[in-house]
Formats: structure tokens, C-alpha cells, sequence
């Protein structure tokens, strides 16, 4: 109860400043989805769930704060209600020309260029019960320091803590099926849920030559994206491997990552890269359902196309097609660290650009290595005035288990479900 009055009545308190400097806006929607039957009780297979979203920002000379959250009620599965911090930081603009940013608090960042496969946007951890191609964010802590160039940026960054990731209950039809133990950082080659607080940096220099769009970036950092979950006690007995506890704990281990990203528009095409090479510091093996893990050292690619098709009637269409591959480890290794291995996104977007804003969107992802793997998607949404909006579709997942432990999508499989999220703004 007092989590849903923090979600109703603190927008209200930031929007109530009437100093000219500050802006602010919100949301609060009401969300419902039903998942296809899986005859087991104990799961939910509807959700009923209340959203609020706030942003306010303040700005005056060089200095700027801005705060957005994230919060969520949901009655039938409680472990999906939250409060997400998404930005909360401050900043200052310093130098004679005002070209260096100095920052400091909770940030989403967006290092990605395309719409499916996100190989370097690997800094915020994520929301798991969520959509597995857009995963929602948590903030990062970050300190920064930018500075402006003619043509791009160049930053520094520090993230002085390890944010864990929010996973899904027992009971959501998107989990794992259990409760998973507080998450575990590896670190030094100790495994300890005591210390959350430790060194991280990276960098990013981003320019533009001609009409392309350039990044480059390096990071040394828990990496958020490639859990083991199991267990790091076990004994050795012969030459085989005895749990002395569930494997039921997610494992995070130190990396460290390049990458970059491209974009370079050519007429109404724009054509994307992004890639992201990663080395693993740490050799603690995890006793897992398949044996004894750890994280390897990998390579993802993926690219991209963009097409726009501009209407006489004023309407658009947007078709995406985007393909995405890593390499390194064995096969059956990359399939089991990723949902996506070798796969590929097909989506089309027509926008009809009137006074409602409707806008019809059908994606698909296929394996194009595993056969008969695929997610389909179609969502359709509108305002239906000026401070509401109503959005509804359905996310269908066919990816039957080839083996008695699933893989990539197959994890998914029986877990469709159909949506209707209605949001007021204010």
C-alpha cells in the first residue's frame, strides 16, 4: 500500500515546483497480460499490473539535475512490483567554452545502434521480466567526465558499484522456474555476496565523418550479460562434480570489452554495426545443470538495414532487417551463454502519422543455426487524446525443446502471452 501512494503521489509532489527551471512530466498506466496455459497452478498466467513513470529536470546556467523512475504493482505477481531508478544524477559544464561535462549519480546509457541485437550496450543491468529483444534498464552509478569535440566526444566513466539485475520469481511464466539467491560478483577469484562496491571504467570517443556516425568504446566491468547460474559449492568426488547446495545463484564475473558502433544513412537506407569483443579475468568454475562453467571469451557482431518509405498520404513504413552472430567458443557453448546466437530480426513498422498517432509494428526472430526457433510479435497503438494512450499486442514464441535442458529461445517456449497497457501522461 505505501508503494502504490509513492507511485501516485510523488509525481504529483515533483510537478508542483512553479519555478520556471524545472520541467516534469509522468505517467501512470495500467497493465494486463494473459499467458497461454501451461496447467500448473502455481504459475501466473495473468498479470495485473499498475506502472508509474516520473522524469523532472532542473536547469540553470551549467548545471543540470534530472531524475526519472520506474515503478511497478503488480496483484497477482508481487515479485514484479519494483521501484527502478533510471537517471538520477547531476551535472556541471566547466572549461572556458563550457566543452568539458562533469557528472555524477544514476544513468542510462545507449550505446546501441540497432533494434534487436544490442552486442555493445552492455553497461546497465537489466530487468528480465521484460522483452527479451529490449530488456527494460536499471540506472547505473556512474561518475563522468566529457569533453566536447568539434565533430564527437570523448568520456571517461567510473562505476563504483556493481548493480545487480532484477530476475523473475517462481512464478512468472518468465523465469527460470525458481527463486534464484542473491546474485554473486566474482571477483579476484573469490566468490562473496558481501561486496556490491568496486573499480569499473570504461570510455567512449563518438564522431562523425561525413554523414557516418562512429563509436568506439572500452569497458572494465562486471559484465552483466552472460550469467552462469549454479553454484560454487561442490566437492570432487573421483572425477565428477557433487553440488553441496541448489544451483540456483546467478554468477557475474569481471570482463574486460571493446566494441563500436556505426550508422551511416545512405537516401532513405541506413545502414547499422555493432560489435563488442569481451575477455573473462576470472577461472572460478560454477557447478551448473550442465556441469562445471564459467563465462568464455567472446565476440558478438551484429548488423543492420533501415528502410523508410515516405506515403503520399503522409504515413511511413519502416522495415528493419538486422542479423547477429558471435564467435569464439564451441557452438554448443554460445548457446548456452545467449539467447541470441546466430539468429535473425525481421520487423516492419507503419506509422499512419495522424492526430492519434497510430502505429502497427510486426517483428520476427528466427535461429537461422537451430531450427524451428522463432518469436512473433505484433503490437498496435494510438492516443486516444491528448494525455491518453492505449497500446495492445501479442508475443508468440514457437521454439519446441530439442533437449531435456532448453536453450536460447527455447526457454520461452509455451510462454506466449497478449497485451493491453493503457497510460495516462500528465
Amino acid at each position: 500500500m505505501k508503494l502504490s501512494l509513492f507511485l501516485i503521489l510523488f509525481p504529483c509532489l515533483l510537478l508542483a515546483s512553479e519555478t520556471s527551471n524545472w520541467a516534469g512530466q509522468g505517467e501512470i498506466g495500467f497493465e494486463y497480460r494473459r499467458f497461454e496455459s501451461d496447467d500448473n497452478i502455481q504459475n501466473a498466467d495473468t498479470g495485473v499490473a499498475i506502472l508509474s513513470r516520473v522524469e523532472s529536470s532542473f536547469e540553470q546556467d551549467a548545471y543540470r539535475h534530472v531524475f526519472r523512475a520506474l515503478g511497478r504493482v503488480d496483484q497477482k505477481d508481487s515479485d514484479r512490483s519494483q521501484v527502478i531508478i533510471e537517471d538520477g544524477y547531476f551535472s556541471m559544464l566547466a572549461g572556458p567554452e563550457k566543452n568539458w561535462k562533469l557528472l555524477a549519480g544514476y544513468k542510462l546509457f545507449n550505446w546501441t545502434a540497432t533494434e534487436a541485437f544490442h552486442p555493445a550496450d552492455q553497461i546497465n543491468s537489466r530487468n528480465y521480466d521484460s522483452d527479451v529483444e529490449s530488456l527494460e534498464k536499471k540506472g547505473e552509478l556512474t561518475i563522468e567526465i566529457e569533453r566536447s569535440l568539434e565533430s564527437g566526444s570523448f568520456a571517461l566513466y567510473f562505476f563504483p558499484k556493481f548493480e545487480a539485475p532484477v530476475f523473475p520469481g517462481d512464478r512468472s511464466r518468465l523465469g527460470f522456474g525458481a527463486d534464484l539467491e542473491r546474485v554473486i560478483f566474482v571477483d579476484g577469484g573469490d566468490a562473496t555476496t558481501n561486496q556490491n562496491w568496486g573499480i569499473q571504467f570504461g570510455g567512449r570517443f563518438s564522431y562523425t565523418i561525413l554523414d557516418a556516425d562512429l563509436s568506439f568504446h572500452f569497458l572494465h566491468h562486471m559484465d552483466r550479460s552472460f550469467p552462469v547460474i549454479g553454484t560454487h559449492r561442490y566437492a570432487i568426488v573421483g572425477t565428477t562434480a557433487v553440488p553441496t547446495a541448489f544451483p540456483t545463484t546467478p554468477y557475474y564475473y569481471r570482463s574486460n570489452q571493446i566494441g563500436m558502433t556505426a550508422v551511416l544513412p545512405v537516401e532513405s537506407f541506413i545502414f547499422k554495426l555493432e560489435a563488442a569483443s569481451r575477455t573473462f579475468d576470472n577461472d572460478l568454475l560454477i557447478y551448473t545443470t550442465r556441469g562445471l562453467r564459467r563465462p568464455e571469451d567472446n565476440t558478438e557482431v551484429a548488423l543492420g538495414l533501415e528502410w523508410s518509405l515516405a506515403h503520399e498520404s503522409g504515413s511511413e513504413t519502416y522495415l528493419y532487417i538486422e542479423g547477429q552472430t558471435m564467435f569464439g567458443p564451441e557452438q554448443n557453448r554460445i548457446e548456452e551463454m545467449s539467447l541470441f546466437q546466430n539468429d535473425l530480426f525481421i520487423g516492419l513498422r507503419f506509422a499512419f502519422n495522424d492526430l492519434m498517432g497510430k502505429e502497427i509494428f510486426v517483428s520476427t526472430i528466427l535461429d537461422y543455426d537451430r531450427k524451428h526457433e522463432y518469436l512473433f510479435n505484433l503490437n498496435y497503438s494510438q492516443r486516444l487524446s491528448d494525455i491518453w494512450k492505449i497500446k495492445t499486442g501479442l508475443r508468440y514464441y514457437d521454439a519446441p525443446k530439442k533437449t531435456n535442458i532448453p536453450t536460447g529461445l527455447e526457454l520461452y517456449d509455451g510462454d506466449s502471452y497478449a497485451y493491453i497497457t493503457l497510460t495516462r501522461f500528465f
